[in-house]
Parts: C-alpha cells; structure tokens; sequence
C-alpha cells in the first residue's frame, strides 16, 4: 500500500483533501496538523505554514485510478483518527467517493461505527481480512492450508505440528540475531509457536516475526504501527491490516476475539512512516515469504536485507 503516489503538482490538493477528512469546519488541532506535516514530508513536499482551506469534493479532480483510490484510502484514515467519528467528515468522505467515482469498504465500516452499530463494523472488517488470509493460506498449502488456518484461530487447534522444531531451536541462535530475538519475544509474551498447543498456524508466523523486525511492541500503539507497517508493506489489499488495528485499538470496537477494543492510541506521524517503511521494503513480507534464511543474521543485516527503513525517531536524528 504505497502511499507516496501523487505527483508535486497534485500535493495541494490532496494536502487540502485530507485536511476536510480531518476537520471539514474549524481550525486543526496539534495532532491533525501533525498528520498533515508527516505526510507531506513522506512525499518530499514542503507545507506552507497556514493550514490549507478545505475543499469542496466537486474540486477533487484526479485522473489516475491507483491515485483516485489511494486517495480515499487516506481520506478515510484521516476521518478515522478522530475518535469518535466526526459526522460532517464521514459525509465528506461519502461525497468524496462519488466525486472520484471509487469505493472501499471501509466506508461501510466508518458508517457503522458512526451509528453505533460494532457488530456489522466488526463483520464487515473480518469478512475482508479472511478473504486476504484464507487466499494466503490456500497459496501456502492448498486446502489443508485453509483447514488448519480455521482450526488453529476457531477451534484452537494445535495445527503445524512438523515445523514445531524448526521455530523451538530458534532459541539456540545466537543473541541479537533475528531468530533468537523472535523466539525470546514470543516466549516473553507467551504466544504459541506453529505446532505448539494453541500456537498460531506456520502461515501468518511472519506477524510476530516482522513485530520483531520492525521493532513494534504489542501495546496498542505498538499493534496499531505494526498494523500500519503490514498494510504498507502487503501490494495486495494491505489497507485490511490498517483498518482492523484503527477499529481495535483506537476506535474501540473489537474486531479480534484476542484482546478488547481500546481508544485514543492514533499516533498521526507514527502511524503514517509505519505504513512508508512497509511500502518501501524490497519484497512483501505478507505474501508467501520465506523469512528462514534471515533468521541467522544480526538484526541489523536482517533489516538492511530487506531494505527496511529506520523507525521515525531514528530517521529524524538522521
């Protein structure tokens, strides 16, 4: 989900499109222009000191499909960093999708949630994000995949019981390497490996391995810029990851039956640079990734394999 797509020339108007997402009447708080700032520093484009005026959807003219669509998508994340849901935003957005002649389910999720009604925003957002995991896990091992992936998350199955090895002898790796480090994390948080009781099927085992990766913690600010970096990082359909964690962990509808709905944990400029570090990776850690012969090297090597930008803070240092 590359969000640096729109030409200099475009950036004006974009800028203005996410600011009425944001606050379609007023003025901008700290935190909406720090969306804003973040952005447009993602794209190389320096903000003029005002806030830009909203604009009217008719104004919003882009010809491009893939821009017309990431467009939305942006929008939509701007109208979901309010919490709760401005009604006047959703409406823009609303009009914005008729205006660039485009949809995204997540228009349906933002409204449910708007009117209250989590379970439908709830069934909505899983419906899209098995769709993505059940193709993967059908990529990865045929119908048995399919099997085991419903088994280990419904039934809490033990599923992947060959490879339980594999991922137990990452703890004789030495320290500072990527697999030890993964093996250290799940044992610290208690979560099962693939072929262990309860443990989490072999084909969605790169989420822990890329929270490790990428360095987010599983606190919910931690769950939100791992959402955000996954979403980035997937060139198919990413944006599920987003709205699943924006839902979870700031919004506070639960989607996933493994923790609660929380609110407040929408750090704009974090958010933002997690979703341009996963776009930026040479190869889509979600699809169909042998992340095996990483787990040997230093954590340092392991992220310059794959061509993984540093977190925001260590970015602004340098």
């Amino acid at each position: 989900m590359d969000i640096d797509v729109f030409p200099p020339h475009q950036l004006p108007l974009v800028l203005r499109t996410l600011r009425t997402a944001l606050r379609p009447e007023g003025t901008l708080d700290a935190r909406e222009r720090l969306f804003l700032d973040t952005y447009a520093r993602i794209c190389g484009f320096e903000r003029a000191a005002a806030d830009p005026l909203p604009v009217p959807p008719g104004e919003v003219n882009i010809a491009d499909a893939h821009q017309r669509k990431r467009l939305l998508q942006l929008a939509a994340v701007a109208v979901l960093h309010a919490q709760p849901i401005r009604p006047d935003a959703y409406a823009f957005l609303q009009a914005l999708a008729r205006q660039l002649g485009t949809h995204d389910s997540v228009i349906d999720v933002i409204g449910a949630v708007l009117r209250g009604r989590h379970g439908k925003a709830r069934f909505l957002s899983m419906r899209r994000g098995l769709r993505v995991m059940l193709k993967e896990a059908y990529a990865a091992e045929g119908t048995m995949g399919v099997l085991r992936f419903v088994a280990a998350l419904a039934l809490r199955t033990t599923v992947n019981k060959d490879k339980f090895w594999n991922y137990k002898r990452l703890g004789l790796l030495p320290e500072g390497t990527l697999g030890r480090t993964y093996w250290s994390h799940m044992t610290r948080v208690g979560f099962g490996f693939p072929g262990e009781p309860a443990g989490i099927p072999d084909t969605v085992a790169y989420h822990d391995v890329l929270h490790v990766l990428a360095d987010n913690e599983t606190t919910p600010h931690g769950e939100i810029q791992q959402g955000a970096f996954q979403a980035g990082n997937r060139r198919e359909d990413g944006f599920f990851f987003l709205q699943m964690v924006l839902l979870q962990f700031h919004q506070g509808v639960q989607v996933t039956p493994a923790t609660g709905g929380f609110t407040g944990n929408f750090d704009p400029d974090l958010v933002l640079w997690a979703i341009h570090r996963g776009a930026q990776c040479n190869v889509d850690m979600t699809h169909q990734w042998d992340f095996w012969p990483l787990m040997g090297l230093p954590m340092d090597e392991a992220r310059r394999q794959v061509a993984l930008l540093p977190k925001l803070s260590a970015a602004e240092a340098a």
